[in-house]
Protein backbone atom coordinates (compact mmCIF):
# COMPACT_ATOMS: atom_id res chain seq x y z
CA UNK A 1 0.00 0.00 0.00
CA UNK A 2 1.56 2.97 -1.15
CA UNK A 3 2.37 6.24 1.49
CA UNK A 4 -0.17 8.50 1.98
CA UNK A 5 -3.40 5.83 2.04
CA UNK A 6 -5.97 5.38 4.62
CA UNK A 7 -5.45 2.16 6.93
CA UNK A 8 -7.12 0.75 9.47
CA UNK A 9 -5.03 0.78 13.04
CA UNK A 10 -4.53 -2.08 15.14
CA UNK A 11 -4.74 -1.84 18.80
CA UNK A 12 -3.35 -5.54 19.22
CA UNK A 13 -0.52 -4.83 17.27
CA UNK A 14 0.65 -1.48 18.76
CA UNK A 15 0.55 -3.12 22.39
CA UNK A 16 2.17 -5.62 20.92
CA UNK A 17 4.93 -3.51 19.24
CA UNK A 18 5.05 -1.78 22.51
CA UNK A 19 5.67 -4.75 24.59
CA UNK A 20 8.99 -6.00 22.14
CA UNK A 21 10.40 -2.65 22.47
CA UNK A 22 9.28 0.84 24.26
CA UNK A 23 8.08 3.52 22.61
CA UNK A 24 8.01 1.01 19.39
CA UNK A 25 4.55 0.93 19.44
CA UNK A 26 3.80 4.51 20.03
CA UNK A 27 5.90 4.62 16.33
CA UNK A 28 3.65 2.61 15.05
CA UNK A 29 0.83 4.91 16.15
CA UNK A 30 2.04 7.78 15.01
CA UNK A 31 3.06 9.71 18.21
CA UNK A 32 6.89 10.24 17.86
CA UNK A 33 7.37 12.27 21.00
CA UNK A 34 5.50 9.58 23.25
CA UNK A 35 7.91 6.71 21.03
CA UNK A 36 11.00 8.84 22.54
CA UNK A 37 10.19 9.56 26.29
CA UNK A 38 8.80 5.72 26.71
CA UNK A 39 12.29 4.83 25.26
CA UNK A 40 14.37 6.99 26.69
CA UNK A 41 12.77 6.49 30.27
CA UNK A 42 12.88 2.67 30.34
CA UNK A 43 16.17 1.82 28.78
CA UNK A 44 17.27 5.14 30.80
CA UNK A 45 16.01 3.50 33.91
CA UNK A 46 16.89 0.08 33.12
CA UNK A 47 20.82 1.31 33.13
CA UNK A 48 20.78 3.18 36.68
CA UNK A 49 19.07 -0.01 37.95
CA UNK A 50 22.33 -1.88 36.60
CA UNK A 51 24.51 0.12 38.13
CA UNK A 52 23.03 -0.04 41.17
CA UNK A 53 22.84 -3.88 40.99
CA UNK A 54 26.23 -3.81 39.99
CA UNK A 55 27.20 -1.45 43.06
CA UNK A 56 25.18 -4.02 45.18
CA UNK A 57 27.06 -7.09 44.47
CA UNK A 58 30.34 -5.27 44.79
CA UNK A 59 28.87 -4.64 48.46
CA UNK A 60 30.33 -6.01 51.41
CA UNK A 61 26.60 -6.61 52.56
CA UNK A 62 24.79 -6.44 48.73
CA UNK A 63 21.52 -6.69 50.81
CA UNK A 64 22.19 -3.03 51.56
CA UNK A 65 21.91 -2.44 48.08
CA UNK A 66 18.83 -4.04 47.13
CA UNK A 67 16.68 -0.75 47.50
CA UNK A 68 17.85 1.37 45.15
CA UNK A 69 18.16 -1.85 42.60
CA UNK A 70 14.51 -2.48 43.41
CA UNK A 71 13.41 1.15 42.85
CA UNK A 72 14.85 1.89 39.46
CA UNK A 73 13.92 -1.96 38.17
CA UNK A 74 10.22 -1.27 39.33
CA UNK A 75 10.51 2.70 37.74
CA UNK A 76 11.20 0.71 34.48
CA UNK A 77 9.02 -2.10 34.33
CA UNK A 78 6.25 0.19 35.51
CA UNK A 79 6.83 2.66 32.51
CA UNK A 80 7.10 -0.25 30.34
CA UNK A 81 3.76 -1.93 30.39
CA UNK A 82 2.26 1.67 30.83
CA UNK A 83 3.27 1.98 27.63
CA UNK A 84 2.23 -1.27 26.49
CA UNK A 85 -0.98 0.72 27.66
CA UNK A 86 -0.93 3.92 25.91
CA UNK A 87 -0.37 2.29 22.95
CA UNK A 88 -3.35 0.17 22.64
CA UNK A 89 -5.58 2.90 23.80
CA UNK A 90 -4.23 5.76 21.42
CA UNK A 91 -4.47 3.04 18.31
CA UNK A 92 -8.30 2.50 20.12
CA UNK A 93 -8.57 6.45 19.52
CA UNK A 94 -7.03 6.39 16.37
CA UNK A 95 -9.10 3.73 14.40
CA UNK A 96 -7.88 4.87 10.94
CA UNK A 97 -4.68 6.97 10.06
CA UNK A 98 -2.58 7.66 7.09
CA UNK A 99 0.13 5.86 6.08
CA UNK A 100 3.51 7.33 6.58
CA UNK A 101 7.00 6.50 5.39
CA UNK A 102 8.30 4.39 8.47
CA UNK A 103 5.07 2.64 8.98
CA UNK A 104 5.91 -0.70 7.12
CA UNK A 105 7.20 -4.24 8.74
CA UNK A 106 10.27 -4.09 7.48
CA UNK A 107 11.28 -0.75 9.42
CA UNK A 108 9.96 -2.10 12.69
CA UNK A 109 11.72 -5.27 12.42
CA UNK A 110 15.05 -3.14 11.62
CA UNK A 111 14.52 -1.51 14.72
CA UNK A 112 14.00 -4.41 16.73
CA UNK A 113 17.08 -6.42 14.75
CA UNK A 114 19.07 -3.05 16.15
CA UNK A 115 17.94 -3.16 19.93
CA UNK A 116 18.31 -6.97 20.89
CA UNK A 117 20.85 -7.84 18.24
CA UNK A 118 23.49 -4.98 16.86
CA UNK A 119 23.52 -2.88 19.89
CA UNK A 120 24.06 -6.60 22.24
CA UNK A 121 26.14 -7.75 20.13
CA UNK A 122 28.92 -4.49 19.54
CA UNK A 123 28.38 -2.39 22.58
CA UNK A 124 27.75 -4.90 24.98
CA UNK A 125 31.25 -4.90 26.56
CA UNK A 126 31.78 -1.15 26.45
CA UNK A 127 28.26 -0.38 28.03
CA UNK A 128 29.32 -2.98 30.79
CA UNK A 129 32.82 -1.77 31.56
CA UNK A 130 31.00 2.04 31.64
CA UNK A 131 28.81 -0.09 34.05
CA UNK A 132 31.90 -0.71 36.73
CA UNK A 133 33.12 2.35 36.11
CA UNK A 134 30.09 4.16 37.35
CA UNK A 135 30.93 2.25 40.51
CA UNK A 136 34.62 3.13 40.54
CA UNK A 137 35.56 -0.29 39.09
CA UNK A 138 37.87 0.97 36.58
CA UNK A 139 41.56 -0.64 36.88
CA UNK A 140 42.11 -4.26 36.33
CA UNK A 141 43.05 -4.78 39.46
CA UNK A 142 39.34 -3.60 40.74
CA UNK A 143 37.71 -5.62 37.91
CA UNK A 144 39.67 -8.66 39.25
CA UNK A 145 38.26 -7.44 42.97
CA UNK A 146 34.73 -7.51 42.04
CA UNK A 147 35.05 -10.61 39.96
CA UNK A 148 36.33 -12.24 43.17
CA UNK A 149 33.10 -10.67 45.10
CA UNK A 150 30.80 -12.38 42.72
CA UNK A 151 32.75 -16.12 42.69
CA UNK A 152 32.41 -15.94 46.54
CA UNK A 153 28.79 -15.05 46.60
CA UNK A 154 28.25 -17.63 43.92
CA UNK A 155 29.81 -20.22 45.80
CA UNK A 156 32.70 -20.59 43.78
CA UNK A 157 36.45 -20.57 44.12
CA UNK A 158 37.98 -17.40 44.70
CA UNK A 159 40.10 -15.45 42.66
CA UNK A 160 43.94 -16.11 42.56
CA UNK A 161 45.57 -13.15 45.25
CA UNK A 162 47.19 -10.50 43.21
CA UNK A 163 49.72 -7.95 44.89
CA UNK A 164 48.13 -5.23 44.57
CA UNK A 165 49.84 -2.10 42.76
CA UNK A 166 50.63 1.31 44.27
CA UNK A 167 51.48 4.21 42.01
CA UNK A 168 53.13 7.70 42.32
CA UNK A 169 51.70 10.66 41.88
CA UNK A 170 54.95 12.58 40.53
CA UNK A 171 55.79 9.74 37.63
CA UNK A 172 53.15 7.20 37.38
CA UNK A 173 55.54 4.29 38.56
CA UNK A 174 53.77 1.23 38.87
CA UNK A 175 55.66 0.06 42.14
CA UNK A 176 54.75 -3.76 43.21
CA UNK A 177 53.87 -4.47 47.20
CA UNK A 178 54.98 -7.91 47.87
CA UNK A 179 52.55 -10.01 49.83
CA UNK A 180 53.29 -13.19 52.24
CA UNK A 181 51.71 -16.58 50.82
CA UNK A 182 49.18 -17.64 53.02
CA UNK A 183 50.63 -21.57 52.21
CA UNK A 184 54.65 -20.13 52.52
CA UNK A 185 53.67 -18.47 56.31
CA UNK A 186 51.92 -21.67 57.48
CA UNK A 187 54.71 -24.10 56.84
CA UNK A 188 55.88 -25.68 59.88
CA UNK A 189 52.44 -24.35 61.63
CA UNK A 190 50.26 -27.59 63.30
CA UNK A 191 46.97 -25.66 62.37
CA UNK A 192 46.23 -23.50 59.29
CA UNK A 193 42.78 -21.79 58.67
CA UNK A 194 41.42 -20.45 55.52
CA UNK A 195 38.32 -18.69 56.34
CA UNK A 196 35.83 -16.59 53.84
CA UNK A 197 33.24 -14.64 54.79
CA UNK A 198 30.57 -13.83 52.40
CA UNK A 199 27.87 -10.60 53.63
CA UNK A 200 28.02 -8.74 56.22
CA UNK A 201 30.20 -5.65 57.29
CA UNK A 202 33.14 -7.76 57.43
CA UNK A 203 33.09 -9.86 53.98
CA UNK A 204 36.51 -11.23 52.77
CA UNK A 205 39.05 -13.66 53.14
CA UNK A 206 40.92 -14.40 56.11
CA UNK A 207 43.96 -16.80 56.78
CA UNK A 208 44.89 -17.73 59.89
CA UNK A 209 47.92 -20.43 61.72
CA UNK A 210 48.68 -21.46 64.83
CA UNK A 211 52.21 -22.99 65.59
CA UNK A 212 50.42 -24.65 68.84
CA UNK A 213 48.09 -27.78 68.04
CA UNK A 214 44.65 -26.66 68.50
CA UNK A 215 42.60 -29.04 67.29
CA UNK A 216 41.16 -32.07 69.32
CA UNK A 217 40.09 -35.29 68.55
CA UNK A 218 37.80 -36.71 71.05
CA UNK A 219 37.16 -40.68 70.40
CA UNK A 220 34.51 -43.27 71.70
CA UNK A 221 31.03 -43.89 70.98
CA UNK A 222 30.05 -40.09 70.34
CA UNK A 223 33.29 -39.01 68.37
CA UNK A 224 33.65 -35.32 67.64
CA UNK A 225 36.46 -32.63 66.46
CA UNK A 226 37.06 -29.23 68.27
CA UNK A 227 39.21 -26.61 68.23
CA UNK A 228 39.98 -22.77 69.38
CA UNK A 229 42.26 -20.79 66.93
CA UNK A 230 42.41 -17.49 69.38
CA UNK A 231 44.11 -14.29 68.77
CA UNK A 232 43.16 -10.99 70.36
CA UNK A 233 45.88 -8.99 69.52
CA UNK A 234 44.38 -9.18 65.41
CA UNK A 235 41.87 -5.86 66.39
CA UNK A 236 40.96 -5.57 62.98
CA UNK A 237 41.21 -9.42 62.20
CA UNK A 238 39.75 -13.06 63.33
CA UNK A 239 40.55 -12.69 66.99
CA UNK A 240 38.79 -15.96 67.65
CA UNK A 241 37.64 -19.10 65.70
CA UNK A 242 36.17 -21.95 67.35
CA UNK A 243 34.15 -25.04 66.17
CA UNK A 244 32.83 -28.08 67.28
CA UNK A 245 31.93 -31.25 64.68
CA UNK A 246 30.38 -34.57 65.81
CA UNK A 247 31.74 -37.30 63.53
CA UNK A 248 34.67 -39.06 63.75
CA UNK A 249 35.24 -38.46 59.48
CA UNK A 250 32.71 -37.83 56.42
CA UNK A 251 29.67 -35.09 56.37
CA UNK A 252 27.22 -34.26 59.14
CA UNK A 253 25.26 -31.05 60.16
CA UNK A 254 26.04 -31.70 63.65
CA UNK A 255 28.13 -28.94 64.04
CA UNK A 256 28.31 -25.59 65.42
CA UNK A 257 31.07 -22.94 64.41
CA UNK A 258 31.78 -19.35 65.91
CA UNK A 259 33.47 -16.64 64.30
CA UNK A 260 35.25 -13.46 66.17
CA UNK A 261 36.26 -10.44 64.38
CA UNK A 262 37.84 -7.92 66.57
CA UNK A 263 37.31 -7.14 70.05
CA UNK A 264 34.83 -6.35 72.10
CA UNK A 265 33.10 -3.75 72.54
CA UNK A 266 33.35 -2.84 68.56
CA UNK A 267 33.64 -6.71 67.33
CA UNK A 268 31.55 -8.83 65.67
CA UNK A 269 30.58 -12.18 66.10
CA UNK A 270 28.81 -14.62 63.77
CA UNK A 271 27.78 -18.04 64.73
CA UNK A 272 25.81 -21.23 63.26
CA UNK A 273 24.58 -24.11 64.34
CA UNK A 274 24.43 -26.33 61.46
CA UNK A 275 21.10 -28.50 62.85
CA UNK A 276 19.38 -25.13 62.67
CA UNK A 277 19.79 -24.35 59.05
CA UNK A 278 18.55 -20.42 58.35
CA UNK A 279 16.10 -19.14 55.72
CA UNK A 280 19.33 -18.72 53.32
CA UNK A 281 20.08 -20.68 50.13
CA UNK A 282 23.31 -22.03 51.61
CA UNK A 283 23.02 -25.78 53.02
CA UNK A 284 25.16 -26.38 56.44
CA UNK A 285 27.29 -29.21 56.37
CA UNK A 286 30.57 -29.98 57.64
CA UNK A 287 33.16 -32.85 56.32
CA UNK A 288 35.76 -34.63 57.86
CA UNK A 289 38.38 -36.21 55.88
CA UNK A 290 41.95 -37.58 58.31
CA UNK A 291 45.56 -38.03 56.32
CA UNK A 292 47.88 -39.69 57.94
CA UNK A 293 48.28 -38.02 61.37
CA UNK A 294 46.38 -35.27 60.56
CA UNK A 295 42.56 -34.20 59.25
CA UNK A 296 41.26 -31.07 56.78
CA UNK A 297 37.91 -30.18 58.24
CA UNK A 298 35.61 -28.12 55.77
CA UNK A 299 32.78 -26.05 57.48
CA UNK A 300 30.01 -24.03 55.51
CA UNK A 301 27.17 -22.41 56.74
CA UNK A 302 25.01 -19.37 57.05
CA UNK A 303 24.15 -17.13 60.17
CA UNK A 304 20.54 -16.02 60.92
CA UNK A 305 22.19 -12.42 59.42
CA UNK A 306 22.50 -14.38 56.63
CA UNK A 307 26.50 -14.28 56.68
CA UNK A 308 27.98 -17.59 54.54
CA UNK A 309 30.97 -19.30 56.70
CA UNK A 310 33.25 -21.10 54.45
CA UNK A 311 36.30 -22.29 56.71
CA UNK A 312 38.37 -25.22 55.95
CA UNK A 313 41.10 -26.03 58.96
CA UNK A 314 44.09 -28.29 58.07
CA UNK A 315 45.17 -29.77 61.28
CA UNK A 316 48.87 -31.36 61.26
CA UNK A 317 49.06 -32.13 64.54
CA UNK A 318 45.79 -33.26 66.66
CA UNK A 319 45.23 -33.90 70.30
CA UNK A 320 43.45 -36.99 70.77
CA UNK A 321 41.67 -37.37 74.16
Amino acid sequence: MPEGDLKARNPALAGVLSFLMPGLGQVYNGQLPYAIAFFVIVYGSTLICGIRFIGALGAPDPRAGLGKVMFWGGIATFVWLGGVVHAVFAALDRSEYFLLRYNRIEVYLGLLIVAYVLVPVTMSGAIFRWMLAQNGIRSPAQVAEWQGRMAALRGGVAVPRQAPESTTAANNVQIPIELPDPEVAARGAATAIHLVLVGGPDGGVYDMHSAQPSCVFQAGSAPSWTSLYANPADSQGVTALQFRVATDTGTTTSFQVNVNIGNVPTGRAYFVEGRNASEGGTQPSATVAQRDSGAVIRIVGETPQRVRIEATIQCRRIVRE
